[in-house]
């Protein structure tokens, strides 16, 4: 696999790389993932919403901020804590 780097990209691709959820598919993934904001000065909270009979998950930042979507065997662990199946 090959890699492309430049530090020739503008402020607004910079900004929005940095701040687009990222996507987490396992569930060691979600879990590194929370454990390694833990000790931060935000809270994190996970969301499952409803969507056509399926649940989305999400963590949020801070109540707001969507900073992470949880899909694959993530969700299925989430759903799974949260006693949906």
């Amino acid at each position: 696999m090959s890699q492309v780097y430049s530090n020739n990209s503008s402020h607004s691709t910079t900004s929005f790389l940095t701040s687009a959820p990222v996507e987490l598919t396992t569930r060691k993934g979600y879990e590194d993932f929370i454990n390694n904001r833990k000790h931060k000065d935000f809270k994190l909270s996970t969301v499952l919403k409803p969507n056509d009979g399926a649940l989305d998950g999400y963590v949020l930042k801070d109540g707001g901020d969507v900073i992470a979507i949880v899909k694959g065997e993530a969700m299925d662990y989430l759903n799974e804590i949260a006693g949906n199946r």
